[in-house]
């Protein structure tokens, strides 16, 4: 019976599968909510005559949509997850865990918000105070990392896959601390 590897890192202690699960869908359903989050906005300006196109209003749109989809899918999943039993939970951990796909995933949505968080304030300095943009570039880099991975996926350069590991279950590393 193979079981779940350690952490990375020391601070990845997770109380609970649903936690570790909860969290992970949050961090993609922000991505997804901070993208969506400005077609609504560009749908919003073009059906009213008198709005005017504002870069903050657009930053504030993406984080603030973002945030909600997080919360969002963390009810959806946290419900789903009071539902399931618990070897349901350690089965969608384990493939949360061994998923190549979704570490690419969060690679590139870091790097695109780290890159992003770095290029708003730089080329949009007057045109929003810096908390706006910040927090907007770096929600509107997540998302388009997310994008990114995804299209890739499409277009046919798959994240592949890792066979999960055989670890005996005696293994003196996998004993809780």
């Amino acid at each position: 019976m193979s079981q779940l590897p350690p952490p990375l890192f020391p601070s990845e202690q997770w109380e609970s599968d649903s936690a570790y699960i909860t969290a992970r869908i949050m961090k993609q359903s922000f991505g997804i909510g901070a993208l969506l989050g400005v077609p609504v906005y560009a749908a919003m300006l073009l059906s009213s005559k008198h709005r005017v196109l504002s870069v903050e209003r657009l930053l504030n749109v993406s984080t603030v949509s973002g945030i909600a989809a997080a919360a969002s899918g963390g009810v959806v999943t946290y419900g789903r997850n009071r539902m399931s039993d618990a070897a349901t939970l350690k089965q969608r951990r384990a493939n949360l865990a061994y998923s190549v796909s979704a570490r690419r995933e969060d690679d590139y949505g870091t790097i695109g918000a780290i890159l992003c968080l770095c290029i708003f304030p730089a080329v949009f300095w007057t045109r929003a105070g810096l908390l706006d943009l910040t927090l907007g570039g770096g929600s509107l880099g997540y998302g388009g990392g997310l994008l990114t991975h995804h299209i890739q996926n499409l277009t046919g350069n798959p994240a592949g896959k890792v066979p999960e590991p055989e670890i005996p279950a005696d293994d003196p590393r996998m004993r809780r601390r």
